[in-house]
């Protein structure tokens, strides 16, 4: 056997921030450490509002196709850009993007299920590169027996599973609304309560927490790092 030695502390994080329109999701993506390399599925004004809040940290490729997966890949994986973050915005357009190539207007089963390994492959491979993976989805509601689930809705029956498993932090967005003495927060929910989808592998972010990615990177690094002293480290 070949034991797998203790490294330094992971300095990236993979993350799926899915939940209802305006909930600050991009824009939370893109609060990520820059440069940014966003793939842009949503339409042409999708990331407007967070370029001009990270201005020339934000870089935009709009996705046509499979064709332009496998070139964002290449591309982040030379590394000359010197990206530290791609952002998916969203994955569910990404999915409607790729069957209209794959299958045009009457995709077949194998269609979709081309469509979803080419998915899964993607992330799965830009997970394995050195840099922060942020994904972003819109929330599907399914009614399961009576009680409601909110699941970040990818496209596919299985691709939203899968895709919760390749990350390490699944936050469902949302808005806590301003006070007199506080104004507006956009957060994410981090464990699973009321229905909705979430997970922190990192066990460091807590149950809810401000949409400021480049901190929670910095915290999950701070909690991952191996203990100097042969003892385990106390839980936050």
């Amino acid at each position: 056997m070949k034991f797998v030695e203790t490294t330094e502390a992971p300095e990236t994080l993979n993350v799926l921030l899915y939940g209802p329109p305006g909930t600050g999701k991009t824009c939370g993506a893109c609060s990520a450490p820059g440069p940014i390399l966003v793939l842009n599925a949503e339409g042409p004004g999708a990331i407007r509002y967070a370029r001009s809040v990270y201005g020339d940290a934000v870089r935009e490729v709009v996705v046509e196709g499979g064709e332009t997966l496998d070139e964002a890949y290449l591309y982040l994986k030379d590394g000359e850009g010197g990206e530290k973050t791609v952002v998916l915005d969203t994955i569910g357009e990404m999915y409607r993007t790729l069957l209209e190539g794959f299958g045009g207007p009457r995709p077949t089963l194998q269609n979709y299920g081309d469509v979803n390994t080419k998915l899964e492959r993607f992330i799965r491979a830009l997970r394995d590169l050195n840099l922060n993976v942020i994904l972003v989805a819109h929330e599907q509601v399914d009614d399961e027996g009576g009680e409601v689930t909110r699941r970040p809705a990818t496209g596919g029956k299985k691709l939203p599973e899968q895709v919760m498993a390749q990350v390490d932090v699944v936050a469902y967005t949302g808005i806590v609304p301003a006070t007199d003495d506080a104004p507006r927060r956009y957060v994410g929910q981090l464990i699973e309560a009321a229905g909705r989808r979430a997970k922190d592998r990192t066990g460091a972010l807590g149950d809810i927490r401000d949409l400021d990615l480049s901190e929670w990177i910095a915290t999950a690094a701070e909690a991952m790092a191996p203990s100097t002293n042969g003892k385990p480290k106390e839980k936050a």
